[in-house]
């Protein structure tokens, strides 16, 4: 699980990019960098890198 504090929009938004329902191009402007966020933080988990 995150250990970050995020809206919930961002969450949801970077779940369905996960899921391939969504491109980060899709997302809206104004929460894109905090799912950018999420986003590197769930690939970070999955190739065992040090959360930052």
């Amino acid at each position: 699980m995150l250990n970050f504090k995020f809206p919930a929009l961002a969450a949801l938004y970077a779940a369905n990019v996960l899921d391939g329902n969504r491109t980060i191009d899709t997302v809206p402007e104004v929460i894109r960098p905090q799912v950018e966020k999420i986003l590197d933080t769930a690939k970070n988990a999955d190739t065992g890198k040090p959360q930052v």
